[in-house]
């Protein structure tokens, strides 16, 4: 099993980042996760910000929360909640580009002054314990290379009865993906070794002394971004082709497009689904 360092997961964003201008708005949506279609949702922005908003819900989040957005991207969900609530979130990544870019866009969305950016990793922050009331994690834990240890800082860093907010990828049933080479392209694609099942997410949760407050599978609401990708992808495979033969790619830049194809080949044979998760500190 192919394992990531920190710097590998920064590139991969930092290099991919222009498909996700291209393709997914990301200056509008400020997200790069899927996006949870339903009745309010027109187009791929609202899908992606409906995502936001269905989490928001799930954790019942309130104005005075102080929410810890781990692996927060370019800022777009603590720009969110900032916006709905008025509370206050800091939100952490590996790549000094994605706090540069989010820093600006909370200047822009007038949110400056209640979320802040920093580079750090949400396995060993630094912050004080139980200094946080909501720990949002929008489809960054698959990158934990340990998962052990991002449970056993968030319990640190989370008042009692705290929260994890979970949007993400996982495997409904235990199962190796050694021999299943579209998980491993769709995977490794994204800078990700392995992701847990819903089994393991729950013993883990326990392990470090939480409890599965609320779940709820989203799968089939999110086909249409499985499905948006899958096209972009196939688009991306010849502009890489082309670009590849002029200039030198970077790996991430290069493999990009191979996710997406693996990720709907995957997704229609059930190897992993889509989940909105609540754990909270016992």
């Amino acid at each position: 099993m192919k394992n990531f360092t920190s710097k590998d997961i920064e590139d991969y964003y930092d290099h991919t980042e222009v498909h996700y201008k291209l393709f997914w708005n990301l200056e509008k949506s400020m997200g790069l996760h899927y996006g949870i279609w339903d009745d309010t949702t027109h187009t791929t922005t609202e899908a992606i910000l409906n995502t936001n908003h269905q989490l928001m819900k799930l954790g019942n989040i309130q104005s005075n929360h102080f929410v810890l957005d781990a692996g927060c991207g370019i800022g777009g969900s603590s720009i969110f909640l900032a916006t709905k609530l008025g509370c206050r979130a800091v939100g952490i990544t590996l790549s000094q580009r994605q706090v540069s870019s989010a820093t600006q866009l909370a200047k822009k969305n007038n949110v400056g002054h209640l979320v802040k950016f920093e580079q750090n990793n949400y396995l060993a922050t630094g912050y004080d314990s139980e200094s946080f009331d909501i720990v949002w994690a929008l489809e960054s834990f698959g990158s934990a290379p340990e998962k052990d240890n991002f449970f056993r800082e968030m319990n640190r860093v989370l008042k009692k009865g705290g929260k994890i907010l979970f949007a993400d990828t996982f495997k409904p049933r235990t199962k190796s993906i050694e021999n299943n080479k579209d998980m491993v392209t769709m995977l490794n694609g994204w800078a990700i070794s392995d992701i847990l099942s819903i089994p393991e997410l729950e013993a883990m949760a326990k392990q470090h002394d939480f409890h599965v407050d609320k779940m709820e599978d989203v799968s089939i609401k999110i086909r249409k971004s499985v499905n948006k990708i899958y096209v972009a992808a196939w688009l991306g495979m010849i502009g890489t082709k082309v670009y590849t033969i002029f200039k030198n790619a970077t790996h991430f830049s290069r493999t990009h497009y191979k996710t997406g194809l693996s990720q709907k080949r995957t997704f229609d044979r059930g190897d992993w689904g889509y989940y909105l998760v609540c754990l909270t500190k016992n």
